[in-house]
């Protein structure tokens, strides 16, 4: 199921995918942060890794992309 969002003249669309955010806190415990775009989510956790705060990331799909980090 697709959802729309309408924010500040434009519109996104998500997927839904609530396992996703919780398959990734098991194996990667720590919440970063939400990013309303997959390449700022990317972005945010390569330069995590790049300034060695953490050694692996994964960006998931839910209302919103969220960065989840090893340490």
């Amino acid at each position: 199921m697709k959802h729309l969002l309408a924010a500040a003249g434009f519109v996104i669309t998500m997927a839904a995918a609530p396992l996703a955010a919780s398959a990734a806190a098991d194996h990667l415990p720590i919440h970063r942060g939400k990013f309303l775009f997959h390449s700022d989510c990317i972005t945010a956790g390569q330069q995590g890794i790049d300034r060695g705060h953490w050694s692996r990331y994964q960006c998931a799909e839910g209302w919103l992309w969220n960065l989840w980090t090893d340490r």
